[in-house]
């Protein structure tokens, strides 16, 4: 693989600080004008295990890590057992002195100096970035004002403990083919999928968020939980699924704009009232991030087993807006398109996304003075009708308030069917007119939905690979080294016939997170591609570079 990459990795336990120690090498990267990519390997364990960390970096867009590591840091000897294998020729691996019973390392005394420099409990987080700069010919000033900055805790006792480790890894003059100082410029801010998603519904106007944890869904509601008062979203963490979903209908109610989000197993529990928001025409959005199942699964790692549960979410018929963010940039912007034709339909949607994007870190710059709220269809009409029969199948909207609406007005959103005014109803003809009004959103989601970005299409040689979500990521990291065309929906409900059209009775291989496989399936039944070969993992861990072009490779000469 290329020379112009640098990858680390830092394994040891869960609790010491491992994900920490790998987000601050990558914002050393990143000042040093490098593209970095972060991935978090972790058990679901609070202490133990096994846990590890990998940056790459790079002058070049980064899309995905590399299983080849240039630098690896090893706080225990079941680290340095678990990644001896995956250093990389021109590679260095670090692990403290008792551990170094294998030809080959590099050995430090790590617990040593910890004991030293910490009264209490020591800091090894400080081990692997004072070893990067050591290694990558980082001042010294600028790793103890990083630390001090990035550590609110003990900043002279990580600074002295850094200081001491990395004068003793400059002394031993070892050699790095990486300059890691750029000569480019390129985005300075890092943000995880998850942060991005948050960022992008808030750009549209989010009032509200409801959720109840559930990995890989939680960081979204714990990063806007810990910006609510600067970003003015309420953020509300309720007792369950159920009680988040139905809580942020109420507001949808109210004329707030809210989103809810979970993995799988939570979104089932949402079932009835993902249902209910069809009924009632909430524009409610949905945040449905992926991990293997079925059940708790695997629970920390990535899958997209889900693609068919979002697609048929719910019971009965009724239309919903379904789309899959390839890159970070698209997990901003499609959270604000989704909240726009939410409102813009009064149907609910879902941005279906993958553990891999959810929680990955990478620099990127986002557009926030592009971004628009989309206008309500409020009622001009002297008599309301909140399911006034239209051509479009969108309704007029008030809200309870006096500001909202007059004091007439009957604001009723009912889960029975229902007549124009809101009032329940069994009579076959009514039944028939507002389920036919409901289903003309279909057409007008259609339309809406064509201002966007709804497939992306990467390179223009042969074979064509088709990907949604995340796997897009992957697959653009394996076309650094092998010519292919990449074809990406974006939106899968509504499913983009007209840009798909010239794909049409086309021989393609398809790759996802999948054994069944459920993305190679659904393109079948909706456009007349023939599926050459199905390249499928699902283990929960991502695709690499180097398996994606061995992989396409064997497939297109099958």
């Amino acid at each position: 693989m290329p020379q112009n990459i640098y990858t680390v990795l830092i394994g040891g336990k869960a609790g010491e600080g491992i994900k920490k120690s790998a987000q601050v090498i990558a914002l050393l990267a990143v000042r040093h004008q490098n593209n970095v990519f972060q991935n978090d390997d972790y058990q679901s364990l609070i202490k133990g295990g096994h846990n590890f960390s990998v940056v790459s970096m790079s002058g070049e867009a980064m899309y995905n890590c590399y299983k080849s590591a240039d630098l690896i840091v090893s706080f225990d000897k079941r680290s340095v057992e678990k990644h001896i294998s995956e250093i990389s020729e021109r590679g260095l691996h670090f692990c403290d002195e008792a551990d170094a019973d294998i030809a080959g390392l590099v050995c430090l005394p790590l617990r040593k100096l910890v004991k030293e420099h910490y009264p209490e409990d020591g800091n090894m987080s400080m081990a692997p970035i004072a070893i990067f700069c050591a290694v990558l010919d980082i001042s010294e000033d600028m790793m103890l004002n990083t630390i001090a900055s990035e550590f609110k805790h003990n900043i002279p006792q990580n600074q002295a403990f850094a200081q001491k480790l990395y004068g003793i890894v400059r002394k031993m003059g070892l050699y790095c083919p990486y300059t890691l100082k750029q000569k480019r410029t390129i985005p300075q801010t890092l943000y995880t999928g998850n942060q991005l998603i948050a960022l992008g519904a808030w750009a549209a106007g989010l009032d509200y968020y409801f959720g109840y944890p559930m990995t890989p869904a939680s960081s979204i509601l714990h990063y806007l939980a810990k910006k609510s008062d600067r970003m003015g979203v309420i953020t509300i963490h309720a007792e369950s699924e159920l009680a988040a979903a139905n809580m942020a209908l109420g507001a949808c109610f109210a004329g707030k704009r809210a989103a809810v989000g979970s993995s799988g197993g939570g979104f089932a529990l949402m079932q009835e009232a993902f249902s209910m928001a069809g009924m009632v025409e909430a524009p409610l959005l949905f945040f449905l991030s992926s991990r293997p199942g079925p059940a708790t699964g695997v629970s920390t790692y990535t899958a997209q087993e889900d693609l068919n549960f979002a697609l048929h979410q719910g019971h009965g018929e009724f239309p919903r807006i379904l789309a899959s963010p390839d890159s970070f940039e698209r997990a901003f912007s499609l959270a604000t398109e989704l909240m726009n034709l939410a409102w813009e339909s009064q149907s609910p949607a879902i941005l279906l996304t993958e553990k891999h994007l959810s929680e990955c870190m990478t620099n990127v710059k986002i557009p926030l003075d592009s971004i628009t709220e989309s206008q309500v269809n409020l009622s001009a009409d002297d008599k309301y009708l909140r399911y006034k029969i239209t051509e479009s199948g969108v309704s007029p909207l008030r809200f309870p308030g006096k500001d909202n609406c007059s004091e007439d007005d009957v604001i009723k959103w009912n889960t029975n069917e229902h007549v124009e005014s809101g009032v329940r109803t069994d009579d076959a003809e009514a039944v028939k007119r507002m389920k036919e009004k409901r289903l003309r959103k279909l057409n007008t989601i259609n339309e809406l939905s064509q201002r966007y970005e709804r497939v992306m299409v990467y390179g223009s040689g042969k074979p064509i690979v088709f990907a949604y979500g995340s796997t897009a990521l992957e697959l653009r990291e394996a076309m650094k080294y092998i010519d292919f065309t990449l074809v990406v929906p974006i939106y899968l409900e509504p499913f983009p016939y007209e840009e798909l059209q010239p794909y049409q009775d086309s021989e393609a291989i398809v790759v996802e997170h999948s054994i069944m496989p459920n993305f190679a399936k659904f393109l079948s039944s909706k456009m007349a591609l023939k599926v050459k070969a199905n390249i499928l993992r699902y283990d929960g861990r991502q695709f690499s570079a180097e398996e994606l072009v061995k992989a396409i490779r064997e497939a297109d000469n099958a």
